[in-house]
């Protein structure tokens, strides 16, 4: 019996996609401009980008199938690869990029509603009621003599 997914749930799987779309993105992006990246000099090298951008759209793949599938350590994961996330956007920012920042405040602030709507989702009761009893029931549907 399928059961209806809270709204955080949906909000995290939209967080997902997201991640998901911008991994793609980056990743052709980068195969396609590769020689103008070379050209001009970018502080990124091609080839990272594109590593990075594959890698985050495998990772939203696994993501985006964690949810589907209501796996227990799913909410977990969505924090932890956020997180990362975050933390690359930061490291990128700060150490490749040469030209000043005018937009820092605001940086900053998406940066603590991102991480902040994503604590809260995945540390909401419905949240994690919902991982961790589709776990369970498909647990009690393999055994059904145990009951």
């Amino acid at each position: 019996m399928l059961r209806k997914r809270p709204f955080g749930v949906t909000l995290l799987l939209w967080m997902v996609l997201s991640l998901l779309v911008w991994g793609m993105v980056r990743f052709f992006a980068a195969l396609h401009a590769w020689d103008v990246l070379i050209e001009f000099g970018s502080s990124l090298s091609p080839l990272y980008l594109s590593i990075t951008g594959a890698g985050w759209g495998v990772a939203g793949c696994v993501l985006l199938w964690s949810v589907w599938t209501s796996k227990k350590w799913t909410h977990r994961a969505i924090l932890t690869s956020i997180s990362v996330w975050l933390i690359e956007y930061w490291i990128e920012r700060v150490v490749f990029h040469q030209q000043p920042h005018t937009n820092i405040p605001f940086a900053v602030v998406g940066s603590i509603l991102i991480i902040g709507i994503t604590l809260i989702i995945t540390l909401h009761k419905s949240t994690t009621d919902f991982f961790t009893r589709s776990e369970e029931y498909e647990q009690q549907n393999e055994n059904p003599d145990s009951e």
